[in-house]
Parts: structure tokens; sequence; C-alpha cells
């Protein structure tokens, strides 16, 4: 057999020269800062998505984007935050917390050295409603129990 002859018998189309993933300027515009998804830019601003009100999410949002195998055709897919249910102790207020976590947020807690530093020393973006409350409220803990020891 000819080289020429074996060298062209694809038997699936794969496109010119050069129109691969990033090599168009719809790829491109697609993925510039500009146009990243409104949870993404909300979350950033401080504003977090609605499950993050029911738990400690560490900043983490759903992420939408395609799943992409060798034959290049796309499936719409998202990846959501690793959730697990948890109680965990505070200090400060001496009861358990049960309330839905993000595994990096239970790394994060247990670095800081417990739920009650995690929460004094994250910022808003990264607690979320739900643990702005909780802060909240470790706060009027402390508050409290220094005016009844004074």
């Amino acid at each position: 057999m000819f080289a020429s002859v074996v060298r062209w018998s694809r038997t699936t189309y794969r496109g010119a020269r050069g129109s691969g993933p990033g090599r168009s300027g719809k790829t491109d515009a697609r993925s510039s800062p500009a146009s990243r998804p409104t949870e993404v830019i909300a979350a950033h601003a401080g504003r977090t998505f609605k499950r993050a009100q029911r738990g400690l999410y560490d900043g983490k949002i759903l992420q939408f984007g395609n799943s992409v195998p060798n034959s290049r055709h796309k499936t719409a897919r998202r990846w959501a935050p690793n959730v697990q249910n948890k109680t965990l102790w505070s200090e400060t207020m001496q009861t358990w917390v049960r309330s839905r976590f993000a595994t990096s947020a239970l790394r994060s807690i247990k670095k800081h050295g417990g739920l009650d530093q995690y929460l004094a020393n994250t910022k808003d973006t990264h607690l979320g409603e739900f643990g702005r409350n909780l802060r909240d409220r470790l706060a009027r803990t402390l508050r409290e129990r220094r005016l009844n020891e004074s």
C-alpha cells in the first residue's frame, strides 16, 4: 500500500489544521473572565448561591462546563462541591453545631484549630449567609458571657 493512502485513512474527521479547542475566536471569548457565570461573580462579590444558606461551603459553588472525550463531542455537566453532613463542637457556645460542610471547609476548620477560630478568621465571601449568622451567634454569646462576668 502507498504511504499517502495509509497516512490519510482516518475514520473520523478531526477538522482542519488549527481548528482544535482554544483556536477559534468563539472559544476564547467564552473562556474570558468577562464571560464567567453569574454565580461565580456573585460568590466573589459576597453573595452566595442558595445552597450555601444551609451550611459552610468555604466559598465553593456549583460550576458548569462540558465533558469532552477524545471524539470532542461536548456534553453539558456540572461540578458540585463535596458536601458532608457533620456535627462539630463549638467551644464558645458550648453546643454541637449540626450542618452541611464542604470538605474544604472541614480541612480549613481543622487547620484553624476549631469551628470558632475558623468563623472568626474567615472572610465573609467564604462563609456565606449561614456562616455569617453562626459567627454573629458566636459574638453574641461572647458578649453575654463578658457582661455576666463583670
